[in-house]
């Protein structure tokens, strides 16, 4: 009957109200009894009789105390939201089930005074009206379930994140010492925050499904007044569902950030220890902030800040790793910087867009601006040191007319002329660096024109060289004789011939003017270098440079 499925429903919500009552209070009882120095089930956490201990040992006593009690305190907060969660997963659908049958019944009872034609306007329809399922959730349930989920909420969070609308507020710890009330409101640690993040998620669920439900007990007097005045439906649990949901976005806020920072100490940690990019593990943090945020929209700012973070953490590590380190390591960090650049921050990009339902429209942009910074920072220093090692090469030494009549002799079993020997090796010594870090075809993308990173490098090399032997020609074209002057023309025309592909218009026009001026020093003693051995020898030098350049 109406009345015994009214007075059920009136119990059993007073029995939950009361359960959510005992589980705040036993919740601020542990917390006392652990503050007090016992354990979360009352036994002692004494360690022993102070008079027993040392000095030293009593002062590390109390420390390991002191730990122990914090730690068993936030503990208890992670067991407290987790009971929390479990009242009103438990209870929610049982007062809903009775409250449809308490509806039903009521409903039932109308009918049948409609049909023996009972005035419906006596004191008992007015009783039942007062009564109905609807205001006991309205009266009773919502206040009871809002302060069950404001105490989940300040065990799981402790206090509200900066900026939120929303001000978490203290359940129970008021009159508290300060130390208690500190660790009470403080953040849970990452771990503990992570699994609170999954309670808070599921109770947010149960809440919804309750909310939704609300309209199947809704009185018919409600619904023939509300269409007559058109008002809109508002569910008693409706307040608390929004709050349930701003708390849950706060919660996964935390997660993002708490989960972007230890991917950022980690990635860092390898770039400086062993020089390597691992965006396979923040693809891999992202990934598992897929599975487990539920509401991942909210959080589209985390991520984004989070990815710019973990990656700008990584440049900073591998900025480190090149430290006191040779050529070597720098083009380790281009070509980990070109990977990056090629492959793993377009997943990551495209990860984080599915995450956040294309809300991160600047993350490729931001993350390609760091990555590209450090690349063309070590690339650049790389190129320096080539230009170095190039101009130490490429010198002719001691040219004077008296210097070249007592050395000629020495310089006819010289098979290759020394410094076009030397500048060729330092190419070739180039490229096998270049080669062996960045591979043969990798494209350097802040070029735009698809140069790859050894044409680059090749380029700068040969300008160096070419430039370099043009402007000490220049400044001793006074001390070089004719038949020399006819010599070093050769062998300028051999490097234009053979490293034509590498040089730039402004080298080759250098060379060529350069060239026009040894021409027209050596005037009619035109002879070749040294002859036709000289010319066979250049042959064969450049078939020794084609060989190792592979070309």
């Amino acid at each position: 009957t109406a009345p015994s499925a009214m007075a059920c429903l009136l119990l059993q919500i007073s029995h939950f109200r009361s359960l959510v009552e005992k589980h705040i209070s036993a919740t601020e009882a542990t917390v006392d009894r652990i503050f007090r120095g016992e354990g979360p089930d009352g036994s002692s956490n004494q360690g022993g009789s102070n008079s027993d201990l040392s000095s030293s040992e009593h002062s590390s006593s109390q420390r390991s105390r002191d730990k122990r009690w914090k730690i068993d305190v936030l503990d208890t907060r992670v067991d407290a939201t987790s009971k929390a969660v479990n009242l009103a997963k438990n209870w929610l659908p049982r007062l809903l089930q009775i409250g449809l049958a308490t509806e039903e019944a009521e409903k039932r009872r109308i009918a049948r005074k409609s049909r023996s034609g009972s005035n419906p306007g006596n004191e008992s329809d007015k009783e039942a009206t007062t009564r109905s399922a609807f205001e006991l959730f309205k009266s009773i349930v919502g206040p009871a379930l809002m302060r069950l989920h404001e105490h989940a909420a300040f065990c799981a969070l402790g206090v509200s994140n900066q900026g939120s609308a929303y001000k978490i507020g203290a359940t129970f710890g008021r009159s508290s010492a300060e130390r208690l009330r500190t660790i009470l409101q403080s953040p849970l640690p990452p771990t503990q925050t992570a699994k609170c993040a999954l309670e808070l998620a599921v109770l947010a669920e149960a809440i919804q499904e309750a909310n939704d439900a609300m309209i199947s007990i809704r009185p018919m007097k409600d619904i023939k007044k509300a269409e007559s005045k058109k008002k809109s439906y508002k569910s008693p649990l409706e307040k608390c569902y929004t709050l349930a949901s701003d708390v849950v976005v706060m919660i996964e806020r935390r997660v993002c950030i708490y989960s972007f920072d230890a991917c950022s100490r980690k990635l860092s940690a390898n770039a400086s220890g062993n020089g390597t990019f691992d965006g396979a593990s923040l693809l891999a943090c992202v990934q598992k902030l897929s599975d487990d945020l539920t509401r991942p929209d909210e959080c589209a700012t985390e991520v984004e800040k989070g990815c710019v973070l973990v990656v700008t953490k990584c440049c900073e590590g591998l900025t480190s790793y090149v430290k006191d380190r040779s050529d070597a390591a720098r083009l380790r960090v281009v070509a980990e910087c070109a990977d990056a650049l090629n492959t793993i921050i377009g997943d990551v990009v495209r990860e984080v867009s599915y995450l956040t339902n294309d809300q991160s429209e600047t993350l490729e942009t931001s993350l390609s601006s760091v990555v590209s910074t450090l690349e063309g920072e070590m690339f650049d220093v790389y190129l320096e040191s080539v230009k170095r090692n190039v101009e130490s090469c490429a010198r002719l030494g001691l040219i004077d007319s008296t210097e070249g009549e007592s050395r000629a002799k020495a310089e006819e079993v010289t098979p290759f002329p020394p410094y076009l020997a030397a500048s060729f090796l330092s190419i070739v010594r180039c490229r096998a660096q270049v080669e062996r870090a960045l591979r043969e075809a990798t494209v350097r993308n802040a070029e735009g024109n698809g140069a790859t990173y050894l044409f680059l490098a090749l380029q700068t090399a040969s300008d160096g060289i070419v430039e370099n032997i043009c402007l000490e020609l220049k400044a001793k074209l006074t001390r070089i004789r004719p038949t020399k002057a006819d010599a070093f023309a050769s062998h300028l025309q051999f490097l234009i011939n053979t490293l034509k592909k590498y040089l730039s218009d402004e080298t080759l026009a250098l060379a060529s003017d350069t060239r026009r001026m040894l021409l027209s020093k050596a005037g009619a003693k035109r002879h070749g270098p040294e002859g036709l051995s000289g010319l066979e020898n250049l042959e064969r030098l450049g078939r020794v440079y084609v060989m190792c350049l592979n070309e």
